[in-house]
């Protein structure tokens, strides 16, 4: 079905192209987070751990920077809806066309020169 909305509505494919690479490089970006804020608690003297102020500002860094990755993934997913209910206009072109191509696959079975 991709190949028939690329073809027919390319924008809408470019779109739906950019929202799963932004969504993979969020996941990514979480997770870089997650690893540094462990990392510094973990570094972290327990002693001193309220008096360490780059520790508590890259607990808020992070938490914003979550925050803010968690509201464009909601904005990101909505988008994706309509994007999905756009491309089932397509289905059925698509089907069409994944018949006739595994058709075309199995010509071999019915005579060896196609």
């Amino acid at each position: 079905m991709a190949e028939v909305v690329r073809i027919e509505k390319p924008d809408l494919e470019q779109t739906r192209d950019d929202l799963v690479k932004q969504q993979n490089e969020f996941e990514i970006t979480l997770a870089k987070l997650e690893e540094e804020l462990l990392q510094n608690l973990s570094d972290a003297d327990p002693a001193t751990i309220l008096e360490n102020f780059a520790l508590i500002e890259g607990l808020e860094v992070t938490k914003k920077t979550s925050t803010t990755i968690q509201e464009q993934q909601i904005v990101a997913k909505e988008t994706e809806k309509t994007i999905a209910a756009s491309r089932e206009v397509y289905r059925r072109v698509s089907a069409e066309g994944a018949m006739l191509y595994f058709l075309l696959i199995k010509l071999c079975v019915v005579d060896h020169m196609y």
